[in-house]
């Protein structure tokens, strides 16, 4: 990315040094020029394509001949085709570009599903020092995003060997700035560190809640999207661990541990300090609850593939009596957070979370335009 930016940096003001003659105040007679329409009448030097790829016309107008070239910082993600002659100065121009989606969660903390990227259409006449350098965007860009690669703990999430609870986290990690409630009478806000992700609840019946750090991006937003990974244990993925080599300590209890589809594999997702739920915004409704899946311990990539599942979005939208502010969170709640223990112990899983904005002056919105709505991540329509 910064590698792009640096070469359109140096060549955007050589080319536009080059749009001038040499008499003062006169314009050049060469062009290229791009519209998103043969009819239109208005240049264009950017567009927006979906998440869900696709390709797109685009037409060039020009008097003079012209190279077409497309390029993008690290693995190409997408194709053009070279320019098609309509009539004379005038030429169309394919471009598809893959799927944001299939784009796995990064190990890098910047980079989510859906995150923000962009390439360059390059037209170029070189001998006459002339170009047009047109703007290629997908995706959304990060305002919180985290896939928890700084946590360490066991991978398996039927086993508690080497999880570690919050509070006893080291600073690096504290300082990526998620935070917990405590519960009263208990010592410890129930949140642990997994192999790259968190458990929400412990093996004594109290659940948890994890929020999101605060940022000063939000005061700009009036839509975000959340975007994040779930799964629940449920009684059928609690095997008894016995024997083997590793110290491993299961997660059991004389607690019930809750079967698929009850209340112990709820999750609830809540925006606090500015927003309402998109969805709920007539009612100003703050907060939404799913029922989590679990995850199948069978599988050959199991414990890799525990949220293939399980991926959710949140819709948020700021209102001008309830703007999203510095202090929007957004709160993920897990069983349960009263003094009195439950005699169903609840253990979410939760993992990649990520807060993008939408700027609907030019991107798109998948909440209007495809009838998405907050729960299962159906935003590519897999």
């Amino acid at each position: 990315m910064k590698k792009l930016l640096l070469i359109l940096a140096v060549l955007i003001p050589a080319l536009c040094l080059s749009c001038k003659k040499t008499g003062p105040g006169a314009e050049r007679s060469e062009y290229i020029r791009v519209y998103d329409s043969a009819e239109s009448e208005l240049p264009i030097d950017s567009t927006w394509v979906s998440v869900k790829g696709g390709t797109l016309t685009y037409y060039i107008r020009s008097n003079v001949p012209f190279e077409a070239k497309w390029q993008n910082e690290g693995v190409q993600w997408a194709r053009i085709e070279q320019p098609k002659k309509i009539s004379d100065e005038l030429w169309s121009i394919s471009l598809t570009a893959d799927p944001i989606s299939t784009r796995t969660y990064s190990t890098t903390v910047t980079e989510g599903l859906y995150t923000y990227r962009y390439g360059v259409i390059m037209l170029t006449a070189p001998s006459l020092q002339l170009g047009k350098y047109f703007v290629v965007e997908q995706g959304y860009v990060n305002r919180v995003a985290c896939n928890f690669s700084w946590l360490y703990g066991s991978a398996d999430p039927n086993a508690a060997y080497n999880d570690v609870v919050m509070d006893s986290w080291t600073v690096a990690q504290q300082n990526q700035g998620f935070t917990s409630t405590l519960i009263p009478g208990q010592e410890h806000a129930w949140v642990f560190s997994k192999e790259g992700y968190v458990r929400l609840g412990n093996d004594k019946g109290y659940g948890a809640d994890l929020l999101t750090p605060h940022t000063a991006g939000f005061q700009e937003d009036s839509l975000l999207i959340v975007s994040f990974k779930a799964v629940a244990q449920t009684g059928e993925n609690m095997p008894d661990f016995t024997g083997g080599t590793e110290p491993i300590v299961p997660m059991r209890a004389s607690r019930a541990v809750p079967r698929a589809d009850s209340e112990g594999t709820k999750l609830t997702v809540e925006v606090t300090g500015g927003g309402y739920i998109r969805d709920l915004v007539d009612e100003r409704g703050t907060s939404v609850s799913f029922n989590l899946g679990g995850y199948d311990r069978e599988s050959p990539d199991f414990p890799s593939d525990i949220f293939k599942d399980g991926h959710y979005v949140v819709f948020i939208a700021g209102t001008l009596a309830n703007p999203i502010t510095v202090n929007t969170t957004i709160r993920f709640v897990a069983g349960n957070l009263s003094e009195t223990a439950s005699e169903v112990d609840s253990r979410v899983f939760l993992d990649d979370i990520f807060i993008y904005r939408m700027d609907v002056k030019k991107s798109e919105d998948p909440f209007l335009l495809r009838g998405c709505r907050s729960g299962k991540d159906t935003i590519m329509g897999e």
